[in-house]
């Protein structure tokens, strides 16, 4: 906070940090009506229980995430509902300052209270993967050999978590991409922008001023950010085209691991991978016939072969043969006969 005597009136300048996705969060009732109906004081104080469950399903420890189909109406009443998200927000904190400076019974006479520049602006997109680590992983390597201009490092989230590691990626003089997981299915993409100057001149070039309330020129940003990102997702594409068999082998060791005794998982991955079928073994082997039955239903193995003497011959199911082949660089998958 910063204050100067001018002509008479104290004029206090205060550097304030929203964040709309934490506030709304927060809210037992999502919809804009109830929650402008709401004192300021407690329309904005965190919830402690909310700000716990959230903290503890992110990688970055944030509680500024939306959970709740009732927190992320259909596409096409989001614009306005958004609009109606911000306004009330703003309006809530704009009041809550105004309260504190003039409180009932001072002799304090507010002359005027506004938004000015806006500094820094972090616009969030998310969409969700079955692996959104995996995915980011692979994202932020491939973009780091194709553009010199990327870069990564351990994202210092809430808290002094770091289990979230970001990728960087400038996308013109005014905005920057940063991507990173936000919890294990859900890749959030943030458009920042930076400097007062910047995005005064940002928001001129798309026929507001910054006499605008902060609500519309938030409302500003967040086009342009879309039209950024619109403009780069090809090459986002074009750098994770890849990902899905990483993540992929990570589900297929979990459902093998659920099935296979820890002392022959190594050897029962490298028989699948090379040979891609299997015989099931005495009980004393590394395949039991319990073992292959396990694996059936988890959905690894299928029963394959024409044969029925002797012991029961089980295939790689083709899926995950396939994935073998992206990964392994081969053409070996095979269907079982069945």
């Amino acid at each position: 906070m910063e204050g100067s005597l001018e002509h008479g009136v104290l004029v206090l300048r205060l550097r304030v940090q929203l964040n709309p996705t934490r506030f709304l969060a927060h809210q037992g009732d999502p919809n804009p009506g109830a929650i402008s109906l709401k004192r300021p004081h407690e329309a904005l104080y965190p919830d402690p229980e909310v700000e716990a469950r959230l903290s503890a399903r992110t990688l970055d420890g944030g509680d500024n995430v939306l959970t709740t189909p009732a927190q992320v109406p259909a596409f096409d009443k989001r614009d306005p509902w958004w609009a109606g998200i911000l306004r009330t927000y703003t309006g809530h904190i704009r009041k809550l300052i105004v309260d504190l400076l003039t409180p009932t019974g001072s002799r304090a006479q507010l002359d005027r209270a506004e938004f000015d520049a806006i500094r820094t602006a972090e616009v969030q997109l998310e969409f969700y993967h079955p692996d959104a680590v995996s995915w980011v992983a692979n994202f932020r390597n491939a973009l780091n050999v194709a553009d010199d201009a990327s870069g990564s490092r351990l994202y210092r989230g809430a808290e002094g978590q770091r289990n979230a590691v970001a990728a960087y990626l400038g996308l013109t003089k005014d905005a920057r991409l940063k991507v990173y997981a936000k919890d294990v299915g859900r890749v959030r993409f943030e458009v920042v922008f930076k400097g007062a100057s910047r995005i005064s001149q940002l928001v001129l070039r798309n026929g507001l001023s910054p006499s605008h309330g902060i609500a519309d020129r938030f409302i500003c940003l967040r086009d342009e950010a879309v039209k950024q990102l619109r403009k780069a997702w090809g090459k986002v594409m074009q750098v994770t085209q890849e990902t899905a068999a990483t993540g992929d082998m990570f589900d297929f060791m979990a459902r093998l691991n659920s099935g296979v005794p820890a002392e022959n998982r190594r050897t029962m991955l490298s028989l699948l991978g090379n040979h891609r079928r299997l015989t099931a073994t005495p009980s004393a082997g590394i395949a039991p016939e319990p073992v292959c039955r396990a694996l059936v239903r988890e959905g690894i193995l299928v029963p394959a072969g024409i044969v029925t003497r002797g012991p029961r011959r089980y295939a790689l199911a083709p899926e995950w043969s396939e994935m073998f082949d992206r990964l392994l660089g081969r053409s070996d998958a095979v269907r079982s006969l069945h």
